[in-house]
C-alpha cells in the first residue's frame, strides 16, 4: 500500500461512516445502505467484505444435533429420519397419548423417542467476524413492509458497519508507513 493510502482511507471512512450515519438519522435507509457499499469500495479486493446471502447462511447456520440415549453418538438432524409409532398400553393411559416419534440412531441402530431426546445446538457465536455480509434488505409494498424494512435495513447497516470497521482494522495494521520502509530498506542495505 502507498505512503498515502492510509491518510486517503483515513478521509474517505470518516466521509462515508459520517454519511451512513445521517442517512439512518434521517430514516433515509437506501441512502444510508448505499453508504455502506462505498464504505466497503474503499478497501482493497483482499480486506473487502464479500456481500453474499448464501455464503452468509451457510457460515451462519445454527447446527442441531441428537445424542443417542444408548451409544452418545450425536446425529445431525439432517441424518435423522424420524417415525411416528403408535404407543403401547402402558404408555397410552401414562401419557394420554396414542402415538409417539421415534428416530433410529445411525451407529446402534437403536429407537430413541424424540420428545425425550437431548439435543445439543451449536449456536453462531457472536461477534465473530467473517469477511461476508447478507444481501441488503429489500422493501415490500404498502405500510408494514415499510415498518419491517425500516428494522431490517437498521439491523442490516450496522451488522455490516461491525464487519467493515473490522475490515478497516486489518487494513490499518497491515499499513507500514513510508517513512518505515525507508528505515527498513536503509537497515537492510547497511547488513
Amino acid at each position: 500500500m502507498p505512503s498515502s493510502s492510509l491518510p486517503d482511507l483515513n478521509t474517505l471512512w470518516l466521509k462515508w461512516t459520517d454519511v451512513c450515519n445521517n442517512c439512518l438519522r434521517q430514516s433515509d435507509f437506501y441512502g444510508a445502505i448505499a453508504a455502506v457499499f462505498h464504505l466497503n469500495a474503499v478497501f482493497g479486493d483482499e480486506n473487502r467484505v464479500e456481500i453474499n446471502s448464501e455464503k452468509y447462511d451457510e457460515l451462519t447456520k445454527e447446527n442441531v444435533k441428537a445424542r443417542c440415549k444408548i451409544c452418545n453418538e450425536e446425529t445431525t438432524q439432517n441424518e435423522m429420519s424420524t417415525q411416528t409409532i403408535s404407543t403401547d398400553y402402558i404408555t397410552r393411559c401414562l401419557t394420554g397419548e396414542d402415538k409417539e416419534t421415534v428416530w433410529t440412531c445411525s451407529n446402534c441402530r437403536s429407537t430413541n423417542t424424540l420428545k425425550t431426546t437431548e439435543f445439543i445446538r451449536e449456536k453462531f457465536n457472536s461477534p465473530r467476524y467473517l469477511g461476508v455480509i447478507p444481501e441488503p434488505p429489500t422493501r415490500k409494498r404498502g405500510i408494514a413492509g415499510y415498518k419491517s424494512f425500516e428494522f431490517a435495513a437498521k439491523n442490516w447497516v450496522r451488522h455490516a458497519q461491525d464487519e467493515i470497521s473490522y475490515s478497516f482494522g486489518i487494513e490499518r495494521r497491515e499499513y507500514v508507513p513510508k517513512v518505515d520502509r525507508d528505515d527498513i530498506a536503509d537497515n537492510d542495505d547497511n547488513n
